[in-house]
């Protein structure tokens, strides 16, 4: 009888098999990711393109780009306060992102929020006014997922809030409402309007006030969530409990803290983050130290993009900057009417 021998892999072939195809995947692995990031960042590119073509739509319609935050005491009726006692009154407003919905096809959205009571856009659900997450505002290389965000993030929530990855340039320094330098393209309005005590008064700026031209002055730009050393000062209690994730509200309804989840500028150099933890090496030791920080923090532009962040200049025009980018350059990009040239 003839015995037929069957062929098989032997243990050593087998293992060369496995390495060889790890290498490959290994191989393959940066490439895909590298598809990926290409893919958000067009993805973030045109979402940035059409809140350029959105503010211009608007400023169409109102001869003016929109506020970049109402400020006004208001009642439950809806009256704005002018004098005598603030019993009944609170603190609210509106975002440059709620008045661009309608140009982002949201009018659906926009016509169920309460026009005269910013607070009464709050919502206590997800996917209702302020809790529903707009895709237009999210990058999808940032950290925010594409669903609304629970406030407080721990325990029970009491409001639900979407979020953005970008934000309206309030100039050379947004931040704090009382430091904001009203020099960008979007300012706090409205008869409680905060500002710098030497900064003018905030408006609704028009196309002729950017005299520094359109294509010379940002409009929008990206924002980055992922910071954990900020985070240790959540932690720590000194940043109004909120993570850098928290502070993200495309409508964050009322008070100066708003300010810190919709405006960025040039107070800090692109793609800044904290540069210590809470206690360690460098860090201030009191919060009222802290909070400059903060705000460079809260208001500077940034991303998750390799080598630097995409921004929506004032003509509608988006262009990627590099992380390499002085700060004095990003300065003269925030600044509608500064008249200097901006560097080659």
């Amino acid at each position: 009888m003839r015995f037929r021998l069957r062929s098989a892999f032997t243990l050593i072939e087998l293992l060369v098999v496995i390495a060889i195809i790890a290498i490959l995947i290994g191989l393959l692995l940066p490439a895909v990711q590298k598809v990926r990031e290409a893919a958000a960042r067009m993805q973030c590119s045109n979402n940035l393109k059409q809140l350029g073509l959105a503010a211009h739509n608007y400023e169409g319609v109102n001869s003016k780009f929109p506020s970049g935050y109402t400020q006004d005491r208001i009642n439950a009726a809806g009256q704005v306060y002018v004098s005598g006692s603030t019993s009944g009154f609170s603190f609210q407003g509106h975002s440059v992102f709620y008045f661009l919905l309608p140009y982002v096809e949201q009018e659906n959205l926009f016509k169920s929020m309460d026009s005269a009571v910013p607070l009464n856009n709050t919502s206590a659900v997800a996917g209702a006014k302020a809790g529903v997450a707009v895709k237009t505002f999210l990058c999808p290389s940032d950290k925010l997922p594409a669903e609304a965000l629970p406030f407080p993030s721990t325990g029970t929530p009491t409001e639900y809030y979407g979020g953005t990855s970008y934000r309206a340039n309030g100039g050379s320094r947004p931040l704090f409402a009382t430091s904001s330098t009203n020099d960008g393209m979007f300012m706090a309005t409205g008869t409680q309007g905060r500002k710098a005590a030497s900064a003018p008064a905030g408006v609704q700026v028009r196309i002729a006030d950017a005299t520094d031209g359109l294509s010379n002055t940002l409009l929008f730009g990206e924002s980055s969530h992922r910071d954990p050393n900020f985070d240790t000062f959540t932690t720590a209690g000194w940043t109004s409990g909120s993570t850098i994730v928290g502070w993200s509200r495309w409508y964050p309804a009322g008070g100066d803290a708003g300010l810190g989840n919709i405006m960025g500028g040039a107070f800090a150099p692109l793609n800044y983050r904290t540069p210590f933890a809470h206690g360690g090496a460098g860090a201030p030791a009191a919060r009222s130290a802290w909070f400059v920080f903060q705000d460079q923090r809260l208001g500077s532009f940034g991303s998750e993009h390799t080598g630097g962040a995409n921004v929506c200049m004032s003509d509608g025009s988006v262009r990627f900057l590099s992380n390499s980018i002085p700060q004095s350059t990003l300065a003269l990009y925030c600044q509608r009417a500064d008249g200097n040239v901006i560097p080659e």
